[in-house]
């Protein structure tokens, strides 16, 4: 099947557009890198043509299997494995990809094309057998929760009956057989052959389009809900391969800040999900420069071409398998607004846009998040509760609530609420945008928490220490420290510190030379540098 014979799918390397309102986002973003010459792994894309077609029928649009197919075959002649073989499997992941980015919003399914015996072959022939079971048992886990919707609680139960197994190998497979023989019990069919893998993935990553977080953000962000999404086929690398792998999110500046130099969480031995979920203690990028300076360096100047390219600050996804780095996404980055405006002046003095463009580019939400409040008094040592991860900037004051629903329910009744979590989940959405500061005990400054609460202009606290929520919800040790439900915390987003009581704040002015200086221009684009862009 040649290029000009697809109407449903795109190869990176054919696609013949970057529009991302027929690729996605995600889609045109690795489009675009393929074409600057960026360590790219191979894929493809299914346009959000072939997902809204979805949406309104409920069924993969007619000619879309058989050019799977046929992107399929072109996928292992790039690389020299085959969809299926259990000696030396080609394995895919399938994302979703919005042409407006909703980050954690939509699903994602990793290592698609193993299966129970692959894996066991896998396990012999690598003389890995953590790397083979924890593949397999991220796939079965992708499989039970977004393919077939079996829900957390029962996958939770299931795994907690486990006897359990000291060794990782061992438990990763005794985790991936009993999620194996949940997923036959819960749905009445086991895990598929690779080809149905791939079509019950597409399918369920188009129906993520219409979940209730999905819905709730593009509410809340003003989002069109008919343009739907495409979905990202693409060559899996392996960030859990060995300990010359890993995994990271990293942005071309500070996202909080906006201040120059690359700025990122990584995770060795570990796949992406593990970075973006908040489940992790993350390292940051100077990590990767200590273990592998060559990979380190390389990776920067990937973000100095994607940052030119783009002429605005790049959110970069990455992994490094056995030494050798893979890019697998970029997209314009979520920025606080601080952050936006700083970001604009600068790209404004290094030439790459003009001082409309930075006036068009900082929206009413950024300004009034650049001039949201800062806290000017010192912190009373004693008063404090923890101290983490400064993961959006700002200074808030609320009262404490442990779960979404007591969230919801207090800032109904008119209190200023600070969400409390051990980690925040895309289901925690709600809790978030009825809060006016968040805090987690694990995850690092790209984790979901964090990039959501930026885009939202909440302030964030990350990596707190241990959030442990007592039973009834009401109560929670907070690293280390009892925090009831109602107690006022002061939340640091620029600093990264959770105190009790309510610190005193006052909110930026012009007299910050930085937005003095935005807020003069947009009052008269003719006042200033005009750029070069």
């Amino acid at each position: 099947m040649t290029a000009a014979a697809f109407r449903h799918t795109y190869g990176f390397d054919d696609a013949g557009t970057t529009d991302r309102a027929v690729l996605g986002g995600k889609g045109a973003g690795l489009v675009a890198m393929v074409a600057l010459g960026l360590p790219v792994p191979p894929g493809f894309v299914v346009g959000t043509d072939a997902g809204r077609a979805y949406l309104a029928d409920e069924t993969l649009p007619d000619g879309l299997v058989p050019e799977l197919d046929g992107r399929m075959a072109a996928l292992e002649a790039a690389t020299g494995r085959r969809f299926g073989d259990p000696d030396d499997p080609l394995l895919v992941s399938v994302r979703s990809g919005a042409p407006v980015s909703m980050p954690g919003m939509m699903d994602t399914i990793l290592n698609l094309g193993l299966t129970m015996e692959g894996a066991e072959r896998l396990a012999e022939r690598s003389g890995d057998a953590r790397f083979a079971w924890t593949s397999m048992e991220r796939l079965l886990d992708g499989f039970v929760r977004t393919v077939r919707g079996i829900s957390a609680g029962r996958v939770e139960d299931a795994l907690l009956d486990r006897a359990p197994e000291p060794d990782p190998a061992l438990a990763a497979r005794a985790r991936a057989e009993t999620l194996a023989e949940l997923l036959e019990r819960e749905s009445g069919s086991p895990l598929p052959e690779p080809r149905d893998q791939l079509r019950e993935a597409a399918e369920a990553v188009f129906g993520s389009w219409n979940s209730r977080r999905a819905q709730t953000y593009r509410k809340h962000k003003g989002i069109d809900s008919a343009m739907g999404t495409a979905v990202v086929v693409q060559a899996m690398v392996f960030g859990n391969r060995d300990d010359r792998s890993g995994s990271g999110v990293g942005f071309t500046r500070d996202p909080s800040t906006g201040a120059r130099g690359a700025f990122g969480d990584l995770l060795f031995s570990a796949q992406g999900e593990d970075v973006v979920s908040g489940e992790c203690d993350t390292e940051p990028l100077t990590a990767l420069a200590d273990r592998l300076p060559d990979v380190h360096a390389q990776l920067l100047g990937v973000f100095e071409t994607l940052e030119r390219d783009a002429r605005d600050l790049c959110d970069v996804e990455f992994t490094v398998e056995s030494g050798r780095l893979y890019i697998l996404q970029t997209r314009v980055g979520q920025r606080s607004g601080r952050a936006a405006v700083a970001l604009a002046v600068d790209l404004v003095d290094e030439g790459l846009i003009t001082v409309a463009e930075a006036v068009d580019r900082v929206d009413a939400e950024h300004l009034a998040g650049a001039r949201s409040p800062r806290f000017i008094d010192e912190v009373d040592e004693a008063d404090v509760v923890g101290r983490g991860l400064a993961a959006s900037p700002g200074a808030a004051v609320g009262r404490a609530a442990f779960d979404v629903d007591r969230a919801r329910s207090r800032a109904d009744a008119g209190d200023a609420v600070v969400l409390v979590r051990p980690t925040t989940a895309s289901g925690d959405l709600p809790g978030v945008m009825a809060s006016v500061g968040v805090v987690t005990g694990r995850g690092g400054r790209t984790s979901h928490a964090a990039v959501v609460a930026r885009g939202m202009g909440k302030t964030a606290v990350c990596g707190i220490g241990d959030v442990v929520v007592a039973s009834d919800g009401r109560s929670a040790s907070v690293a280390g420290q009892t925090v009831r439900e109602g107690d006022e915390l002061s939340v640091d987003g620029d600093v990264g510190v959770v105190s009790r009581g309510a610190r005193t704040a006052a909110t930026a002015d012009e007299t910050d030379p930085i937005l003095a200086r935005f807020l003069s221009w947009r009052d008269d684009p003719t006042n200033g540098s005009e750029g070069t862009a």
